[in-house]
């Protein structure tokens, strides 16, 4: 029977040179590389042959590729299990970069993710990933449900490790003790010898188990011929081994097994307080795509099914009981509740759903069972948008992050010349025994492992991410975060940004002989009912505002609106009737004087009419300010920052919220193309500034500015193009950015000094005989674990 040409697996009698697609295009890369000689040393029983290339995953990943039609760029998003410390980071993506056509290879290491982007084809997916694969480690699509149970068996295998060193550490500790304190040689050779004996007995089963972790990665990282610092770590523990079994052997005074079991468990120490670390700072992007996995309810006549959430199709309808989370983003079609949107919009206070209200996948029920029709997939939800904008994010690099990177460049060869250097000095010129001399250039090895350097500034850009979308605040720049702090001018946009930018309630008056009087609570509580009543079934901008006036309603039939003028209906067996004067038969025109009056008193530049009964009732409305919006600017004003206030509303609006805001500097009635000419204006100046305003309205204005920032409703966070998006539409969290992105830098800026003084000190010890690899190992960790304490501090920032 024919076989495989690659793999030698059997042939079916339609296939000729080859089993599959992956077989054939490893044959072809390995005869086009050089790599003949592949094929004359490999395993000839098929039994004993590798998996074929496309059987290393259980997935396509040609499905989960992307293209940007505009750069002509594939891009791969997948989670990656095996991830130990930042050098693992360095060793995969400086292999994919050595690839010339993948543009970009960057990990997530607190998230776990990969991004790749290549040019070529979408075919190239399969021979990408594979190069990781060959490494080690795991590849799958971005499912956290998956990668949790590896982390877990993960955390699980570092744990029994570091017991199991724990343990031989102690025990061999014992001994040494009693040999380091036998300073008058009192205890014979052959019980020193018997010692030794019982040290290697312990330490010998405590390194292959311990260790095996760092051997395993070690012999990856040879394989892909890319080194990374396990292979010190690992040449130190078997050379310590040998060195100390051959002097046990031998009957010779001093065995290093105390040491490399130590080294082990104090490497081992670090790993684990770093996973610790990182799933303290688990981005809270994980738990977005947490809320995506599970089960919803699908309604379907008189049944109710539990079906997965990622097989929900738009229209179909689901039962969400109290206490359960939303599947898919939709409309409420049966019942009443309210609903928790805080990890939408990091809004605390729950929102009220009824019937045709929109409520979001991830959003939990907290109230009473509703019906939910679903009217996007969980693909296409705001979750999904929201998470990707995150990923995107994440990705990026800021100026720290580059500045790690271009260090790192040079950092890994100068360390392997360093401890070259060091075996050289104390081997060559100080005369000094191999071991010795050898111990000294492994010490500086490890010394230098790159840990801290490789957390100084994703675990702090972590933290500060998941805490500002705790705020509501996502952001979809990576740069905004280093620009806010060179921030000279803030330019406010006025309605929707500074005021609420919907009508608002300000007085309920009513019309008697030509006079307008207050009501008393009673009354005013009543009237409130009718109108809103009324109100809940007009689809009129005021006719919301009146409609979540209360939430008591009456009982109402006959009801008739005629559109732009006004809706009626029978209220306790009584016409009532809202909208204009003329549609309510009230004659305005009487107390015209009067009307106009109290809407300048109250600020009010909107008003309807109620009739009901004998009742005639005038609701005069206007925009407000938000809350908070005095002390946004204070804030401002007090850290230095120029305030211009560039609006479109009429003169009249503008200088009375520049007067109650003491804001300087205004404009008014300027349309979206005469904001850019003046924000222009600033850019010639030199000006740093950031421009707060409608991310779908004011695209120009923000587009010139150097960080835009907009308040958007939910829906909009995918179309908005600003660098900054704020889903709630209050004005601490304005605050909040600028607050929480100064400590943030400052925090990175702290930890990459922590790395190089930890690296400046640490060598020239480690170069002069002064730090042996047990101590190294210590200090390495306790870089890392310095660096993740100070990141950790972040969480504690006053929540505003």
């Amino acid at each position: 029977m024919t076989k495989c040409l690659h793999c030698e697996a059997n042939l079916d009698v339609n296939q000729q040179d080859f089993c599959c697609l992956g077989c054939e295009q490893a044959f072809y890369i390995i005869n086009h590389n050089g790599f003949e000689n592949y094929y004359k040393s490999r395993i000839l029983n098929p039994l004993e042959a590798k998996l074929k290339p496309d059987s290393d995953i259980n997935f396509n990943p040609q499905e989960l590729v992307t293209f940007d039609e505009i750069s002509k760029i594939y891009q791969l998003d997948l989670m990656i299990h095996g991830l130990h410390c930042g050098a693992c980071v360095w060793l995969i993506e400086n292999l994919l970069k050595k690839q010339n056509h993948i543009k970009q290879a960057r990990i997530n290491l607190t998230q776990k993710t990969i991004r790749i982007c290549w040019q070529g084809t979408i075919a190239d997916a399969h021979k990408i990933i594979k190069l990781v694969l060959d490494l080690g480690y795991k590849l799958f699509p971005i499912d956290h449900e998956i990668i949790h149970d590896f982390e877990t068996r993960f955390n699980n295998k570092i744990f029994k490790a570091l017991a199991v060193a724990g343990f031989g550490a102690g025990n061999i500790m014992l001994f040494s003790f009693a040999l380091w304190f036998d300073t008058k040689l009192e205890i014979s050779g052959a019980t020193r010898k018997f010692l030794h004996l019982l040290s290697s007995l312990i330490a010998l089963p405590v390194l292959i188990y311990s260790g095996r972790i760092f051997f395993i990665s070690a012999l990856q990282s040879i394989k892909a011929r890319m080194p990374n610092m396990d292979i010190a770590i690992s040449i130190a523990i078997i050379l310590a081994s040998a060195v100390s079994l051959m002097q046990t052997f031998r009957g010779g005074e001093v065995i290093y097994f105390d040491s490399a079991v130590m080294l082990v468990f104090f490497l081992l120490i670090g790993r684990y307080l770093d996973l610790k670390a990182r799933k303290k700072a688990f981005d809270i992007a994980s738990r977005f795509s947490l809320l995506q996995t599970g089960f919803a309810r699908l309604s379907s006549g008189l049944s109710n099914a539990l079906v997965p959430i990622k097989k929900l199709k738009e229209n179909d309808i689901i039962l969400v009981a109290s206490g359960e989370k939303i599947a898919c983003d939709g409309l409420v079609i049966d019942g009443e509740s309210k609903i928790d949107n805080s990890l939408i919009t990091g809004e605390s206070t729950p929102e009220k759903a009824s019937i045709n209200s929109q409520v979001y996948g991830g959003s939990i029920n907290i109230e009473s069972p509703i019906k939910v029709k679903i009217t996007k997939t969980y693909a296409e939800g705001l979750l999904s948008k929201i998470i990707s904008l995150i990923n995107n994010i994440q990705y990026k690099k800021n100026i720290y992050i580059r500045i790690a990177d271009q260090f790192s460049k040079y950092y890994t060869p100068a360390v392997h010349i360093l401890a070259f250097v060091t075996f050289c000095g104390w081997y060559f010129i100080m005369q000094s025994p191999w071991d010795f001399a050898l111990m000294n250039a492994t010490a500086v090895l490890i010394i230098t492992c790159p840990c801290a350097l490789a957390l100084a500034i994703p675990i702090t850009q972590t933290i500060t991410i998941g805490n500002f979308l705790k705020q509501g605040i996502i952001f979809k720049n990576g740069d905004a975060l280093e620009k806010i702090n060179k921030i000279d001018c803030i330019v406010l946009d006025k309605t929707g940004t500074l005021s609420v930018g919907k009508p608002v309630l300000k007085k309920i008056l009513k019309i008697d002989n030509n006079q307008l009087l207050d009501l008393d609570l009673e009354s005013k509580t009543f009237i409130t009912k009718i109108a809103s009543t009324l109100a809940q079934f007009s689809k009129h901008p005021l006719s919301e505002t009146l409609s979540n006036a209360t939430e008591i309603h009456f009982e109402i039939n006959k009801i008739n609106e005629i559109k732009g003028h006004g809706i009626e209906g029978v209220i306790n067996n009584k016409i009532a009737q809202l909208g204009s004067s003329e549609f309510c038969k009230i004659n305005a025109e009487q107390n015209f004087v009067f009307i106009e009056q109290a809407m300048k008193d109250c600020d009010s530049n909107l008003r309807c009419f109620l009739k009901y009964d004998d009742l005639e009732i005038v609701f005069l409305f206007g925009d407000s300010l938000k809350e908070g919006a005095l002390e946004m600017i204070n804030y401002f004003q007090n850290i230095n920052k120029n305030i211009i206030l560039l609006s479109g509303d009429y003169e009249n609006e503008v200088k009375k919220v520049a007067k109650i805001l003491n804001i300087k500097n205004f404009y008014w009635q300027k349309n979206p193309l005469q904001k850019a000419e003046i924000l222009q204006q600033l850019r010639n100046q030199n000006i740093s500034f950031a421009m707060v305003g409608d991310g779908l309205n004011d695209a120009p204005s923000l587009a010139l500015s150097n960080v835009s920032i907009s308040f958007s409703k939910a829906v909009d966070i995918s179309q908005n193009i600003a660098d900054i998006v704020i889903s709630s539409p209050k004005l601490n969290p304005l605050i909040f950015i600028f607050k929480y992105s100064k400590k943030s830098l400052r925090v990175m800026k702290q930890n990459l000094a922590l790395a190089l003084i930890y690296n400046i000190i640490a060598v020239p010890f480690a170069m002069m005989g002064f730090v042996v690899p047990l101590l190294a190992a210590i200090a390495m960790s306790s870089s890392s674990l310095l660096v993740m304490i100070n990141s950790l501090k972040m969480n504690s920032f006053k929540k505003i």
